[in-house]
């Protein structure tokens, strides 16, 4: 998810303990700790894979043709290189590959899909290497997405979410915390974060009241829930734990 202004996603996970001014103080429910400034807390996307071997298809062996332009997710754009690959892909099948285009600002790849009318649409996977960060993320295509005799992106942006398919952390939790109502904190919902660790690594951020992905590993690892209070330039750290299944899961962040 991305965070304007408030986060740059430079996919680095900075601690939440930079800025320390106070001794902790613990209310049973939480810990408390002064920080001064809005926290970085970014979702390490880096990986050491590497750059998938995929043959092109060949086009006289199918039947249907169509042509996507896919616009990258503005979050992985700053680690685009010309390694990037997009691929469409059927089991171990490529039917479509491409590199990039586009500038700085927009990365762009022009997407050639061939398939047969026999072959389901779900059955295809949009695949996308990231050169800088070294990661495979794969999403399974949405019904008749591809092979659907139109074309896909040429009239609107076509960016699908492709951090959601991470291979780096297989299982996705969408997670919404609500702040609990206490009369002395102030609770500002443009400034206020809500970060989730696992082992003092960010695997997650969003704001409150607000549904954000948090990745992990596994299903059942044990998070650490931090709040971030920009009117009490603190953050609150909940001395209960949040067990990622991959299932929706909405907290009362009790203070």
């Amino acid at each position: 998810m991305a965070l304007t202004a408030v986060l740059t996603l430079a996919w680095g996970c900075s601690s939440s303990h930079d800025d320390e001014k106070d001794v902790p103080a613990s209310s049973g429910n939480t810990t408390f700790q002064a920080f001064n400034k809005i926290p970085e807390w970014e979702v390490d996307q880096r990986a050491d894979q590497q750059r998938p071997q995929w043959t092109p298809p060949d086009p006289s062996r199918y039947e249907n043709k169509m042509i996507v332009m896919l616009r990258l997710q503005d979050e992985l754009v700053p680690f685009s290189t010309d390694d990037d690959l997009v691929a469409v892909m059927e089991g171990d099948e490529c039917h479509a590959l491409s590199t990039r285009s586009g500038n700085d600002d927009k990365v762009f790849f022009v997407i050639n899909v061939h398939g047969n009318s026999t072959v389901d649409a779900n059955d295809y996977r949009l695949c996308y290497y990231s050169g800088g960060l070294k990661q495979l993320f794969e999403l399974q295509t949405p019904e008749n997405t591809f092979l659907n005799e139109r074309n896909l992106g040429i009239d609107s942006d076509f960016s699908p979410t492709l951090t959601d398919g991470s291979t780096k952390y297989p299982v996705k939790t969408t997670v919404t915390v609500h702040p609990g109502l206490i009369d002395n904190l102030a609770i500002d919902t443009e400034y206020d974060l809500v970060g989730v660790f696992v082992n003092g690594e960010c695997r997650g951020v969003g704001y409150p009241s607000q549904s954000f992905t948090v990745f992990s590993y596994a299903s059942g690892e044990q998070a650490e829930l931090r709040y971030f209070s920009w009117m009490e330039q603190g953050i609150y750290t909940s001395n209960s734990k949040l067990t990622l299944t991959g299932e929706p899961q909405t907290i009362i962040f009790e203070f």
